[in-house]
Formats: structure tokens, sequence, C-alpha cells
């Protein structure tokens, strides 16, 4: 039994000082009453202030790919404190960490073949829009149902629209049907982003038929993982790249999340289609904050003639020094620490599919390098999700997973919401059996739920 007194009571102070929390959706991540305040952290391990210890595969929600405290890390962020400045110039004075970023991720990418540095993804997907629209000199921005690209006005929230006789402008939700939904935003960002359904051939190429004129870009997640691990159906990225050569549309791929995740060359390695430009952020810093826009050099032209994109912290030395340190790290041995990483999650996943079927729960399992969702009520073992429709109509319970992370928690794993695992190259075999050993325990309390009906 974890003690949690501590924890209980910065919480009350803590939900007096910060209204809303640090990030505000409509469900609280936290699953207990309480949150849980972290004072100490290394490699995949975090202690709280109650001094229980967890092994976490939330990662901050990605960010935290070399694990907590990397040794290599720490060494090169505490020499340029020590010794320079954290920011040094803001695109007046510049580093040698600029160069071995930039060299990096153009090695490792395959769309690369410049950079534009910013902060935060959202900032970053801003940012190739803006390229985008200034290359084609069209407005429109298409996006997909189910993703997220940041918190900006014209990219958060907003349904699909149904009605396939009417333009296929955004729809505005309300806080009980739309998770992105919120108070406060221009009504006119309705009219910046046509949002289609994932994986509908059909509706895809429609509307560049009949918008092509105005569609300057379409941007999106190549695997949602923002929503269940939804892969794209055979050739559907595909078709998209065919579309965007036809019509000249910037083919944009965002890769805030996939971005080394899956792999040095991200998403658009794993999948094999090449965009014009991606985005990505969280992973590259191995934990300090900085996001860019890569992708072919002509979208980058007009940056010597018009084109902005202004940022005190755009480039800071402190997040270069990260950024180039995480990708060096990375890149070792040809990315080695990946196939070790690799590993481990297989190791997980077959453990989590054999004590599910040993309580006869349902579990489907979609999946990736580096991120994986254990969808509870869908059957199926290892097997790609299009969908959620389909996890729907497979019998997919969000409210068993919620109830198993809840126990699992208890037994000091730290889990992501919304189905997510993430694993980090820091984790290893014995973090893998914890989480094992866990799961043996919180499926048995979740057979029981299932079995009294609670569900």
């Amino acid at each position: 039994m974890f003690i949690k007194e501590k924890s209980k009571a910065l919480s009350v102070r803590f939900d007096e000082l910060y209204p809303g929390g640090h990030s505000k959706f409509r469900e609280p991540f936290d699953v207990t009453t309480h949150k849980v305040f972290i004072k100490k952290a290394y490699g995949s391990r975090v202690w709280d202030v109650d001094d229980n210890e967890y092994v976490q595969f939330n990662d901050a929600f990605g960010p935290s790919i070399l694990g907590h405290a990397n040794p290599e890390l720490v060494k090169a962020l505490t020499d340029l404190i020590e010794n320079s400045a954290t920011i040094v110039g803001s695109n007046c004075l510049f580093g040698e960490d600029d160069i071995k970023f930039a060299e990096a991720i153009i090695r490792d990418v395959p769309c690369a073949e410049a950079v534009k540095v910013q902060v935060t993804g959202s900032e970053a997907v801003q940012m190739a829009i803006r390229m985008a629209r200034a290359y084609t000199g069209k407005s429109i921005v298409i996006r997909f149902s189910d993703h997220y690209h940041g918190w900006f006005d014209n990219v958060f929230g907003g349904l699909l629209n149904t009605d396939r006789e009417t333009i296929p402008y955004q729809q505005e939700g309300d806080d009980l049907i739309d998770d992105h939904w919120t108070s406060g935003r221009f009504p006119g960002c309705v009219n910046e982003t046509y949002v289609l359904p994932w994986n509908d051939f059909e509706r895809l190429e429609e509307t560049f038929e009949k918008y092509h004129q105005e569609i300057a870009m379409i941007h999106f997640e190549a695997m949602v993982c923002n929503t269940l691990g939804l892969f794209p159906k055979p050739g559907f990225i595909e078709k998209i790249r065919e579309l965007c050569d036809k019509y000249n549309v910037v083919m944009s791929i965002d890769e805030v999340i996939t971005g080394y995740r899956l792999g040095l060359g991200g998403a658009q390695k794993f999948f094999g289609v090449t965009p014009d430009l991606a985005t990505f952020a969280k992973a590259i810093g191995g934990g300090i904050p900085v996001s860019c826009v890569v992708g072919k050099r002509r979208f980058f032209e007009a940056f010597d003639s018009g084109l902005k994109g202004p940022g005190t912290f755009n480039g800071y030395a402190l997040g270069m020094r990260a950024a180039a340190t995480t990708l060096s790290i990375l890149e070792k041995n040809n990315g080695e620490g990946y196939e070790r990483r690799q590993k481990i999650q297989d190791y997980i996943t077959e453990g989590l599919l054999k004590t599910a079927e040993q309580y006869q729960i349902p579990l489907r399992i979609t999946e990736a390098p580096g991120v994986f969702f254990t969808i509870f009520g869908m059957a199926g073992g290892k097997k790609p999700v299009y969908t959620v429709g389909e996890a729907v109509e497979g019998g997919w319970n969000p409210k068993m997973f919620t109830e198993f992370r809840k126990y699992m928690q208890s037994e000091g794993i730290i889990m992501l919401p919304g189905e997510r695992w993430y694993i980090d190259i820091a984790h290893t075999m014995e973090d893998a059996d914890w989480v094992l050993n866990a799961a043996k325990i919180s499926m048995k309390k979740l057979a029981a739920d299932i079995s009294s009906g609670k569900f």
C-alpha cells in the first residue's frame, strides 16, 4: 500500500493556485483523487514526495525518450549552463550545436533538406502552415478527425462535417461531444481548415478534386498516436502523396510524437512515404523543449522573400544543446538503443496479451516501435486498428482501461490516459517484469469487475 499523505496535501494547494491545472482537457489525467508529486527521477523510475517508487510509461506524453537524468545529456547541459549561456542571441549569435542538430536531422529524416526551429510542437505546426501558404498562395489546410496538432484556434477542436454536399469546413461542437472544444475560440477559425474522416479514400479524393484551388496543405499524424494508435489503411498515405503532387498541395506529416520515437527516420521512414514538410518536437529535445519544421528546401525559399517566423527562444542554446546531444545518443551504432527497446516492448505486449487471455479479457494491441495501445473489450491480439468506428464496433470499452490504469498505478506503474504506453531506451527487462506482475494483479481485479457487471 502506497503512502500518499504529502501528495494529498499538495494536491489541495495546487488546485487553489492553478485553476484547470497545467493542461486542461475534459477528462483529468489523474487516476486517483490526488495528484502525484515527483521529487526524484532517474532512467525509467520516478519517486514521489511520499517516497513511493514507480516505473513510468507516460513519458510526459513523449519527450523523455532517453529516460530521466540520462548521464550523457546531463553532462552536456551542465557544461553549457556552467560555461556559456542558456540563450545567447535570439538570431543574433549562434552555436555549433545549431549545425550539429540540423546535420543530424537531415541525415536521419527522409524529407529533411532544411530546418526551421521553434520551441513547442504547437508552434512548429503553425510555422508549417504559414510556409505552405506562402509556397502555394492558397489558404485552406486539410486535417483529419481524431488527430491532434496543438492548442491554437485553427487546429484545436471542430468536428467532422458529415454533410457531403456542403464545403467540408469543420463543424462546431461542444464540451460534451468534442474533447478539444474550448470557449474563447475565434469563430472565424472554422473557415481555415477542412476536417475529413481518417482512412476514407473516397472523401479524400472528392475533396481534393472539388477544392484543390483553395487547399494549401494537408497535415496529419501518419500513426494517430493521439487516438488509439490508428494506422493508415494500406495505400492511404500513398494516395495523399499522389493527390498532393497532382494538385500542388503541400503534404505535411505531424511527427511531434512519432519523430525519433518510431526510429531515426520517424513515421515517414516507418511507412515508407516521404512528405514535403514534417513537424518535430517532444523526443528531439530529450526532455528540454525544442521543436522544428523540416522539409524540402524549396519550401524554405520564401524566408528570403518575406516569410517570417520570429521568436525569442527559437534556436535558444539550451534547447539546441539538448537536441544535438539527444540525436547523437539515439544515432549511436546505427540506433542500437531502438533494438534493445523493441525487445522490451515485445516482452511486455506479449505478456499483457497472455495475461488477458488467462482472465478471458478481450484485448487488442496496436503498436509501432516505442508506442503501443491496449484496447480493452476488443479482441484480436496484435493487429492494427484503422478507425474509431472499427474499435467501437469491435467492443472497445474505454472504462475498462480507466480502471486498469487505476489498478496499475496502485501497483507502481504510471501510465497515460487514452490506452497509450510509451517505451523509452531507458526501460529495462526488470521494468517489464514489474509491469507484467502488476498486470496480473490488475487484470484479476478487472475480470472480477467484468463478472460483476461493472462495465
